[in-house]
């Protein structure tokens, strides 16, 4: 009997590093940790997707908003507006032609000329 567990030992240490069932474990560990790799870089690009679906709705939000701003201001610094706001606070009222006195160019391009508007506010008191 001696001599065949002999023979087995033998047998068994005639073989190569690795034959059959040790290459079949080391092929499911790679092809598991391939997998894994595989399942793991997809739920990273599905949590981006989400993110950038996220802020693409954010973006179309605040561009809506941003239209909606600007049309606000525009209103609001229509001249029509401005007038009756201006009446309307602060009791102000759009001057009469007898209020007013336009101004050449000429007038004021000039800085040697003497004040004329002195002289005529002085003659109407």
């Amino acid at each position: 009997m001696a001599t065949r567990s002999t023979k087995r030992t033998m047998r068994r240490s005639s073989r190569g590093p690795l034959k059959g069932r040790a290459w079949v474990a080391i092929g499911l560990g790679v092809f598991l940790m391939v997998a894994s790799l595989v399942v793991w870089r997809r739920g990273v690009g599905a949590a981006t997707a989400r993110d950038m679906r996220r802020l693409s709705d954010r973006q179309r939000a605040l561009i809506a908003e941003k239209t909606t701003l600007d049309r606000d201001i525009r209103s609001a610094m229509a001249r029509s507006r401005v007038i009756a706001e201006a009446e309307r606070r602060l009791g102000l009222h759009v001057a009469t032609d007898a209020q007013t006195r336009l101004l050449s160019d000429a007038l004021l391009a000039d800085p040697v000329r003497p004040d004329s508007t002195a002289s005529d506010s002085a003659s109407h008191s």
